[in-house]
This record gives C-alpha cells, sequence and structure tokens, in this order.
C-alpha cells in the first residue's frame, strides 16, 4: 500500500511541475508590444461620443421600454408615462446632444432637474435621474 501512495505522489508530482501551468516565463525573454505611433491607428470614443450615443440609442429603444411599462403597469400608466417623458424628460436629454463636451453627472443633473421642474418630490427625483443615468451607462 504503501509503494501504491508513493508512486502516485511520485508521478502527480511530475506531472505537476512538466505542466504548462506551473511553468513560469523566461524573464530574460524580451516581451514584444505593439505602440500605437499614429492618431488614426487606434482611439478609443470619449465619454462626450459614448454619452451621446446611447441618449441617441435610448431614443431608438424608448418603443421597447414603453411596451415593457405597459405589461408592468398597464396602457394607462404607460400613456401618462410616455407624455410625462415626452413633455418633460426627452426634449432636456435632446438639448444635451447639442452640448460640446458631457459627463454622466451632467445627464444625472439634467435628468433630476427636468423631474423637479415637474413637481416629483426632490427624493423621488433624486432616486429616478440616478437610476436613469445608471440605465443610459448600460445601453
Amino acid at each position: 500500500m504503501k509503494t501504491i501512495a508513493k508512486s502516485l505522489v511520485l508521478s502527480t508530482t511530475v506531472i505537476l511541475f512538466a505542466s504548462p501551468l506551473t511553468q513560469t516565463a523566461d524573464a530574460a525573454a524580451p516581451v514584444q508590444h505593439e505602440q500605437v505611433t499614429t492618431h488614426s491607428d487606434f482611439q478609443l470614443p470619449s465619454i462626450t461620443d459614448t454619452i451621446k450615443q446611447n441618449i441617441e440609442l435610448s431614443f431608438q429603444k424608448k418603443g421597447n421600454w414603453l411596451q415593457k411599462l405597459e405589461v408592468i403597469a398597464g396602457k394607462e400608466k404607460r400613456e401618462q408615462f410616455e407624455q410625462f417623458f415626452n413633455q418633460h424628460i426627452g426634449p432636456d436629454l435632446k438639448n444635451l446632444l447639442e452640448e460640446q463636451t458631457l459627463t454622466w453627472k451632467q445627464v444625472d443633473k439634467t435628468i433630476y432637474q427636468a423631474l423637479i421642474k415637474s413637481d416629483v418630490p426632490f427624493l423621488a427625483a433624486k432616486s429616478i435621474a440616478h437610476f436613469a443615468t445608471l440605465s443610459l451607462k448600460k445601453m
């Protein structure tokens, strides 16, 4: 029994040391890196571009999320919310598309102010604006 146990331990040790998972890279070997040399090679979209794209995408998908709202709350609530959105929040979001630079904080503040102007209570407006901004980030 001891012989079988010793042979299993020995074979497991040999397999682990020979495994590519346990081998390390040679520290002396040079690592090849490609470097972007010109501005046109690679460019990440700016925060402003991302925000504008997400706002535009939200307007395109408005029908989908209104249908989901109708399933959850009913046709009457959907119509009320759609009218409220078109009167108060939609125009302010469209105005943001004309800005030169945007931040997510500006989006949150714009939605919050639109809700406050439409007589939504302070805490509810803060919460709704926060979650609306989060959903825009996830688009």
